[in-house]
């Protein structure tokens, strides 16, 4: 027998046990200690008590005053640029002859205080938790519903709480007697919540602080919802507090890379019928192998200095409107369609409006938070890989699985760390920045999906009512 045929026979091997592993094997891991952390301005002392909070929630309005918009239109009227490559569009990151444009734009047509009635349709409010002021948004159903359900939705990088002001309305109508309570929070660091003043500040501490916001807003129970850190977050939420979260929906699954995963999918790429729910859809998100490689490598530049170096690149956004801009706007572009880097002007509004993408740089802007959003990476980098990850999440779970997302993750390797995965969904279209783009369609399954919940608690409380009798 040859050597290849060896390699080959042993893959097919390990691939299978692979596959029956997981099915007579539970893995163990055990969930972190919680302990209440300080984030505030001032630091506790060694062995000082935690400070006794008010629990007082007060109303929040968008007012950016008048000084930071003079500053602003001056910083635009004042840009430099850089000089692009004829013909490279976007390959080499956002090209300048359509900044100049985008800038333009901002400066002479956007209209600031239009935008701050938008934002203001909602209520909003801000209170204080672990030493830090936490805004977020609040809606109530638009109608009498016989069912509302309370839903903690949370966006990612570089988004924010705009991300899903087109998705509320949809959420709050009543479907079939069911409708949502919606909450939407800055994570910590972003848009108008305040930054974390100390180290620390990562997925589990966001989940901490999320658990206390609902519980301040008397929903022991609720599901949630997220997209890129949102995703992460919500999953986080869902290990650590399964009995206050009845249900996780997100449009971002991570894989796991163990070694029964790895091997499922060496084992797929060969033989996909073997391991992949559909084999030939399946195999296509995964493989080739390589250009999936180098696409996220093209992609994630930003990652590796914001999870090492993030003030160095924050000092340069947070005094330039023109590079935040840039910065931000490239990634709306390929992560929504990378076939889109080889437009002149990124594919931006094929399906955004300048309005909506200069909305969410203002956002950054004004609050001055995005050196603070970008260490929510370096803070993060470990967790990513560590135990954390593995840790089942036992609540029912739901994925939403777009087309252009950066990266997927297969039903079939899901099941170890999602084993109560009620709902994967193969969506049409869209990409990265799901709800901001194909708010319908995150919406639809995200009701589908509580409906199904709703429909397998019913049923238990029904089997528990005639086993007492």
């Amino acid at each position: 027998m040859g050597v290849i045929k060896k390699l080959l026979l042993i893959g097919v091997v390990v691939g299978i046990g692979a596959v029956i592993y997981p099915l007579v094997v539970t893995p163990q891991h055990k969930l972190p200690e919680l302990k209440d952390k300080w984030f505030g301005k001032t630091p506790l002392k060694s062995g000082e008590a935690f400070p006794k909070e008010s629990v007082a929630i007060d109303k929040f309005v968008v007012n950016v005053s008048e000084d930071v918009l003079t500053d602003l239109k001056r910083r635009l009227e004042s840009a430099r640029y850089v000089e692009p490559i004829a013909g490279t569009a976007f390959n080499y990151g956002f090209n300048s002859d359509y900044l100049k444009k985008v800038i333009a734009y901002w400066r002479n047509t956007y209209d600031w205080r239009k935008t701050e009635t938008i934002l203001n349709q909602f209520p909003q409010f801000k209170t204080r938790i672990h030493g830090i002021d936490v805004h977020f948004i609040h809606v109530k159903p638009s109608k009498p519903a016989k069912t509302v359900v309370p839903l903690l939705i949370t966006h990612g990088w570089p988004g924010s709480v705009w991300e899903y002001y087109k998705a509320i309305p949809l959420l709050i109508e009543p479907t079939n007697g069911v409708a949502f309570e919606v909450i939407v929070p800055s994570i910590p660091g972003y848009g108008f919540s305040e930054a974390p003043h100390q180290e620390g500040f990562n997925i589990m501490e966001t989940a901490r602080i999320f658990v206390k916001l609902m519980n301040r807003l008397n929903h022991k129970t609720f599901f949630v919802h997220g997209e890129d850190w949102g995703s992460i977050v919500s999953k986080t939420m869902a290990q650590l507090y399964p009995n206050n979260v009845r249900g996780m929906h997100i449009t971002m699954a991570q894989l796991v890379y163990d070694g029964p995963t790895i091997a499922k999918m060496m084992l797929g790429s060969y033989f996909p019928a073997l391991v992949f729910d559909d084999p030939e859809r399946d195999h296509k998100k995964l493989f080739p192998f390589l250009d999936q490689f180098y696409m996220i490598l093209r992609e994630s530049g930003y990652f590796h200095l914001q999870a090492t170096k993030p003030d160095t690149v924050g000092a340069a956004l947070m005094d330039s409107p023109v590079g935040l801009a840039a910065y931000i706007l490239e990634k709306f572009s390929t992560w929504t369609e990378p076939k889109w880097l080889n437009k002149a002007d990124g594919g931006l509004t094929q399906k955004f409006t300048l309005d909506e993408l200069l909305t969410n740089i203002m956002i950054y802007w004004v609050s001055n938070n995005v050196a603070s959003s970008m260490r929510y990476y370096k803070e993060n980098a470990g967790l990513l890989m560590d135990d954390m990850n593995k840790i089942p999440v036992l609540v029912p779970s739901a994925v939403a699985d777009f087309p252009n997302e950066l990266g997927h993750a297969p039903k079939a390797l899901l099941r170890t760390t999602l084993p109560n995965l009620v709902q994967y969904t193969d969506m049409p279209r869209g990409g990265h920045f799901a709800a901001f783009e194909e708010p319908q369609l995150v919406c639809d399954d995200i009701k589908t999906f509580v409906a199904t919940v709703l429909d397998i608690e019913l049923s238990a409380k029904d089997k528990l009512k005639n086993t007492k009798q």
